[in-house]
């Protein structure tokens, strides 16, 4: 991207009132400026669920992984990242630029068998990590990681499982990938699942018609 188009992108950010739609604005501009280079950027974590979710769940800031090999060096990351007029860093992983920070971390580690997700914005395409996996590993943070509960966490996972279950339209979900995933040995938590998506269906049968 040239100096111009750049500039262009980060009005767009600038200009955007809505905090999940400005972004993923910006991870669109990130993702084009290191496709450039050769490297695939993936969102992952809560940032991931906030573009699922459309913003009704915050994460605060992007979380980007990526695919394997090549990843990015310190000095690469920083190159591409210092072409953003204004930014700033943090140690090299956290960068801050117009009210929003991006978190460049490792090589992204995930069990679905399904391929990214795409959002296009007009800055750039962005590939999330898989919706399932998204959840499980949400679920797990929430119910088994640790001690066992972490309130933050739970009210992130029922975000986005309520998501799941009322807009399959515009977030497609496979169960029996979702299963799959949740019974591998990375989480074991087809129990926690169960029990979230118990707990969210009630909620949605109780609400007003």
């Amino acid at each position: 991207m040239t100096a111009d188009e750049i500039a262009a992108a980060l009005t767009l950010v600038r200009e955007e009132t809505d905090l999940n739609s400005k972004s993923l604005l910006l991870a669109g501009l990130v993702s084009e400026l290191f496709r450039e280079r050769g490297f695939e950027p993936v969102v992952v974590g809560g940032s991931a669920i906030e573009f699922y979710t459309d913003g009704a769940y915050m994460s605060g800031d992007t979380d980007i992984c990526w695919t394997g090999w090549p990843q990015p060096s310190i000095e690469e990351r920083t190159a591409i990242m210092l072409q953003l007029p204004g930014i700033k860093s943090h140690g090299g992983r956290s960068w801050g630029i117009e009210g929003l920070w991006i978190d460049l971390l490792g090589e992204i580690d995930y069990v679905a068998e399904k391929a990214f997700a795409k959002f296009i914005t007009p800055n750039g395409s962005v590939l999330i990590i898989p919706v399932e996996d998204a959840l499980v590993g949400r679920v797990y943070a929430a119910r088994k990681w640790v001690n066992g509960y972490n309130e933050s966490d739970d009210l992130c996972a029922k975000k986005l499982m309520t998501t799941v279950l009322t807009k399959s339209e515009t977030v497609p979900f496979d169960w029996q990938e979702a299963y799959r995933v949740a019974a591998s040995p990375k989480y074991r938590c087809t129990d926690e699942l169960n029990a979230v998506r118990a707990e969210v269906e009630a909620e949605l049968a109780n609400q007003p018609k």
